[in-house]
């Protein structure tokens, strides 16, 4: 099988002690139901035309303008937070080509610059669905309002990461090996800078996990591609 393109963003944000980071809780239905995660989703049509074009910026010579486009189309969709230049004041709600086209009815486009490319991951073979989904960070500096896509997601939250991984340690969060990964990278940085710094120095490496079964227990095993700054 095939995996599906998708992109999501770890969005950040400086906290009263330590950065927080935006997740989402997803209904129980579906590959991700029931788990929290980052913004995000797969790739439509949409994020490969021309009004994506006309409303992501994306920085020079970058090929990746699609994933981008989704990473930012998904992150309005599901909370209503459109990461845009100028900055506009009000959510951003509307699916699909609604969200491209509201941003540039406001006058404004959605800053593909400021995301930066973290890693690759592709789901292992075998399993019954697939994604290859590019992991980005951003850094916002306000604190938005959030408006939660019904049917889409249950929950949000901004949180420490190291809390977060707390949480499904105590049997709280239901998280996937993806997830946990950039919830540790998080965790390493005491302030947004790091995080940002890091981003930048990362490669967006692809990571394919490999699965072994030794007829007891499942192990994931991650390629030293995985390994972040």
């Amino acid at each position: 099988m095939i995996p599906r393109p998708a992109a999501t963003v770890m969005l950040v944000r400086s906290g009263p002690y330590e950065p927080e980071v935006l997740m989402i809780e997803r209904p129980a239905r579906g590959f991700f139901g029931g788990l929290w995660v980052f913004p995000g989703g797969g790739l439509e049509p949409i994020d490969h035309e021309d009004i994506a074009r006309r409303a992501v910026r994306a920085p020079n010579g970058a090929d990746d303008l699609s994933w981008r486009a989704a990473a930012l189309r998904e992150t309005a969709e599901e909370v209503g937070l459109a990461i845009t230049d100028p900055e506009l004041t009000e959510p951003v709600t509307g699916i699909g080509v609604g969200v491209f086209e509201t941003v540039l009815s406001r006058g404004a486009v959605l800053d593909g610059e400021r995301l930066r490319l973290v890693s690759q991951w592709v789901t292992p073979e075998g399993a019954p669905t697939r994604f290859d989904t590019r992991f980005y960070v951003a850094v916002l500096d306000s604190d938005p309002d959030l408006v939660p896509q019904p049917g889409e997601v249950i929950d949000t939250a901004w949180i420490r990461p190291g809390e977060a991984l707390d949480r499904m340690e105590r049997q709280e969060w239901a998280l996937v090996t993806p997830t946990i990964h950039h919830l540790q990278w998080l965790a390493r940085h005491a302030d947004i800078d790091s995080i940002w710094h890091a981003a930048g120095q990362a490669l967006g490496s692809r990571v394919e996990p490999v699965v072994e079964y030794d007829g007891s227990e499942v192990r994931i095993q991650l390629p030293t591609a995985a390994e972040l700054p």
